[in-house]
């Protein structure tokens, strides 16, 4: 089965390397060379190679790098979106951890890059299973940190439940992020899981600009309660703005991917409404919003910041978009939270905070209205945050934790 995979990815690779021509950002072809397992650089001590798929994997891989490089340790640190390298690049432009984009699945790239680097060992965030990834790792121990696998994945597996089944035993160690996740890794006979709980759940992935948090709470103003949709998908912000336009609010809409930002401006003309950049406003002092104006997040890698000059914000993803996103991470910063009901990636936190009514969900414009106009009282909001902040304490995945499970390993 790994043989017929194998085939299968060598015959679309020049499928791929042609949608990396049109998606990569900037130096597509060293990119390129560089998926290929080309143009690379070496470590000339073993290093410990952590991969997160984008943004908001890598922001949480970020200061596990960081910790486990202050201990001595050699690290490669690679992701496969433009986000997740701007990421990088941002956080370690000045040391001396190295960073790559991920390569094909193609076992020569990973071969060339486990013999550069003398990789030791390998960690894989959350659902990053690849099979010729594995292969290649043989003779090197492997973790999964954070392990989920969501219904569609574990549907998938389950149909091709001995491929599956050997997939699983390249890996040495799962470190899984709930009881759910535990309970489908058994289902495949693995037997060596840790539940650590869910590590994006950590105060210390959640550090506020404060610099930026000012200017962003001069651009919001206190005259009115702030409401920011955060990660919307398409569709969403329309939603949203239909629910609340009348409400004597102030809302934000934060589109998940940056480039869908022109088109949601021009989505909000339709009803009349202006669509501001947040960019184009100084935010020195009070910004005026006229009643018929509308802010529009786009600024990349900010969210965290805008949440943290906020009131309320809706977690988005999950009111036409299935999977949901971590509506915890307004918490941190101790602004409200409340999300849509389809919630597929996060069903053990949908169990426990959701449906204790804990994080407040919503499928309809008029619980959405609801839920907006209780918490327009200042006293009742701030109740609920306490009570979200006290609530999260039980759920957090720690680093220390993780550090002494890969010493050991």
């Amino acid at each position: 089965m790994f043989y017929i995979y194998s085939l299968i990815y060598i015959l679309i690779l020049p499928l791929l390397i042609l949608r990396d021509l049109f998606a990569l950002d900037k130096n597509k072809l060293k990119t390129i060379q560089q998926k290929l397992g080309f143009d690379i650089s070496s470590s000339e001590k073993p290093t410990i190679w952590l991969h997160g798929v984008s943004l908001g994997e890598i922001k949480i891989l970020s200061p596990l790098a960081q910790k486990l490089h202050n201990k001595g340790q050699s690290i490669l640190i690679t992701s496969t979106t433009n986000t997740g390298l701007e990421e990088l690049n941002k956080n370690f432009s000045n040391s001396d951890i190295k960073i790559l984009p991920f390569p094909y699945d193609c076992g020569f790239a990973h071969e060339k890059i486990i013999a550069n680097y003398e990789i030791k060992k390998i960690i894989l965030f959350e659902s990053e299973f690849w099979p010729n990834l594995l292969n290649a790792a043989k003779k090197i121990k492997v973790i999964s940190l954070n392990t989920t696998i969501s219904d569609t994945s574990f549907n998938r597996f389950k149909m091709l439940k001995g491929f599956s089944k050997a997939l699983f035993k390249k890996i040495d160690l799962f470190l899984a992020q709930s009881r759910l996740t535990t309970e489908r890794l058994e289902f495949f006979s693995v037997k060596d899981i840790k539940l650590i709980g869910n590590i994006k759940i950590n105060p210390e992935n959640y550090s506020v600009d404060q610099n930026k948090r000012i200017r962003y709470q001069n651009i919001l103003g206190e005259e009115k309660m702030n409401v920011i949709l955060g990660s919307s998908h398409e569709g969403e912000e329309i939603f949203v703005v239909k629910a609340l336009i009348d409400m004597d609010i102030k809302l934000i809409l934060a589109p998940r991917h940056p480039e869908r930002v022109s088109k949601v401006l021009l989505e909000l003309e339709n009803f009349d409404l202006k669509g501001i950049r947040t960019s184009s406003l100084k935010g020195e002092d009070n910004t005026e919003i006229n009643n018929n104006e509308i802010l529009v997040f786009d600024e990349v890698g900010d969210l965290i910041n805008l949440y943290a000059a906020g009131d309320l914000a809706i977690v988005a993803g999950s009111i036409n978009y299935a999977k949901g996103h971590n509506f915890m991470e307004p918490i941190f910063v101790n602004t409200l939270s409340i999300t849509g009901s389809k919630l597929a990636n996060y069903k053990q936190l949908k169990q426990d905070l959701c449906d204790t009514n804990i994080v407040e969900t919503f499928t309809g414009q008029e619980q959405l209205r609801s839920l907006i106009s209780k918490y327009k009282n200042i006293a009742i909001r701030n109740e609920k945050v306490l009570a979200q902040s006290n609530a999260l304490k039980n759920y957090s995945g720690s680093y220390d934790e993780i550090i002494k499970f890969i010493d050991e390993l």
